[in-house]
């Protein structure tokens, strides 16, 4: 098939979002039997990253928005074509290039990458079958992720920016062919919504390829947090861990480490994370697996759950037992007690890790649980198969339609 990818960012190897981990190696493992085109969003990307998407593609189109009030200004004074519609030219430019690509492509299927380009809906041609990939149910996710901020002009923000999602989420699942989710709980969420047959699941990428992580090189004690520390979601989570989980840790297990491990944690956190010799700030890094072959127990707490906490799954699949909240096993659905920990709230998620650091049997049987579990559950070459039938899918629906 000849499929057009719409996506908010450019998927390359080396992107740091989950999302764009994903889509990238969608596209890769789809290359062999179909004919991709792109057409993202820029956000500076360099040469080399561009040059790996474009590898995989018949066509890249990038469209590179004015993301700051600054440069809107720059791109007026050069002259856009329409300076009274300041800010809208992405959109514009957007809606002509999916026009353009379609019909000189001869597209066939689009794929939304994300919730917010299913503004883009309407300039689908009739003929083109539509297929979104939701990482997340925003009506769900959303206001649990709201209760996070403090009051103040960035909740205010956030509510404009959960109230656009939650809009665009609806106009997604009521218009397009397909719907492809992330978890059980979220199709449970969208058939409710819609005709239950336009609804699969299909397990997001995780780092599954890991061999099972030598269990000889666990550094003792370490609690490793994975995240990065720009998102409210990881802060907030973060917060948890330092101020009401890990005193409790200490308390009782001296010799406890915590390691919070994510890009851009703020200069005020790494200030105070030297008055605590306990707990260090990573910041980036590129190599997740050798974290996970340290750590003792991956401390993952999600305030917001949502879709497939990947984290969460590489953990497992790095056999490291985990410790999470219901809200982090709410998409994924491992076992209690047998392939996973949970804790809903600071002192019972602080007995959890107690029982692991303390029991070694009992390490070993969440760890080798955990692992058993995701690599059962969460099969890449499944999904793949999975947005290929949606894909057939959603042109079969549309020829029939037209």
């Amino acid at each position: 098939m000849r499929l057009l990818f719409i996506s908010p960012f450019v998927p390359h190897p080396e992107i740091l979002h989950a999302g764009g981990q994903h889509l990238y190696h969608l596209m890769r493992d789809l290359v062999p039997h179909h004919e991709l085109h792109l057409l993202a969003y820029g956000r500076g990307e360099s040469a080399e990253q561009l040059a790996a998407i474009r590898g995989l593609c018949a066509s890249v189109t990038i469209i590179t928005p004015a993301y700051t009030w600054r440069q809107k200004i720059r791109q007026a004074r050069r002259g856009w074509r329409h300076p009274h519609k300041l800010g809208r030219r992405t959109h514009l430019e957007m809606r002509d290039a999916i026009r353009h690509i379609c019909k000189v492509a001869q597209i066939e299927v689009v794929h939304l990458a994300w919730t917010e380009m299913a503004r883009y809906l309407d300039v689908i041609p009739a003929q083109v079958g539509t297929v979104v990939n939701l990482h997340d149910i925003e009506a769900v996710v959303r206001p649990r992720e709201l209760a996070l901020y403090p009051f103040g002009m960035a909740k205010f923000q956030a509510m404009r920016r959960a109230y656009q999602l939650i809009r665009l989420e609806q106009i997604a699942i009521q218009q397009v062919n397909q719907v492809v989710v992330c978890s059980k709980t979220d199709r449970a969420w969208v058939s409710s919504k819609i005709d239950p047959r336009r609804v699969s699941v299909a397990a997001v990428w995780s780092e599954l390829e890991w061999n099972p992580l030598p269990m000889e090189q666990v550094v003792s004690g370490r609690l490793v947090f994975f995240g990065a520390m720009d998102r409210i979601a990881n802060r907030a989570a973060a917060e948890f861990l330092i101020q009401e989980v890990f005193p409790l840790v200490v308390a009782e297990y001296p010799s406890a480490t915590l390691r919070i491990v994510g890009a851009n944690p703020s200069a005020k956190w790494v200030r105070q994370a030297t008055d605590h010799p306990q707990i260090t700030f990573t910041g980036y890094v590129s190599n997740i697996a050798a974290e996970w072959t340290a750590a003792d127990v991956a401390v993952l707490p999600s305030l917001i759950g949502g879709g497939q906490v990947t984290k969460i799954v590489q953990a497992m699949a790095a056999r490291r037992p985990v410790v999470t909240t219901p809200f982090g096993n709410e998409g994924i659905g491992a076992p209690v007690g047998t392939a996973v920990e949970l804790g809903r709230d600071a002192e019972d998620f602080a007995a959890a890790v107690l029982r692991l650091l303390r029991d070694r049997s009992h390490w070993e049987a969440i760890a080798n649980g955990g692992h058993e579990f995701v690599r059962q559950r969460f099969d890449w070459q499944t999904s793949i198969h999975t947005f290929e039938a949606a894909y057939r899918a959603a042109l079969t629906t549309q020829r029939e339609s037209t």
